[in-house]
């Protein structure tokens, strides 16, 4: 199975969060949360990978979906535009 594309991807979230961390101006509770969900979806994928399902693509893809969800619900407008804007310009 090739999955170099979605581990790509998958840490593709993670860096833009990283690499525009400082411009956010997280509060230590934002911060704090978000490395939490970071810290779940690393256990979900690992479920995901293991789990031997016939639609592992979809659900990496619902999974990280998720994520970039639960992060956007914690940022404020500015922020999330901020967060948005790296996403765009990561895929294009």
């Amino acid at each position: 199975m090739d999955t170099t594309g979605a581990n790509e991807h998958r840490g593709g979230l993670r860096q833009v969060f990283e690499a525009i961390k400082p411009q956010l101006n997280l509060s230590a509770e934002q911060e704090q949360k978000i490395k939490e969900i970071f810290k779940n979806f690393r256990e979900e994928r690992t479920e995901i990978q293991s789990s031997g399902s016939s639609d592992i693509k979809e659900d990496m893809r619902n999974a990280r979906h998720g994520v970039k969800e639960q992060v956007l619900a914690l940022l404020n407008d500015e922020q999330k535009k901020m967060f948005r804007e790296q996403l765009h310009a990561l895929r294009n």
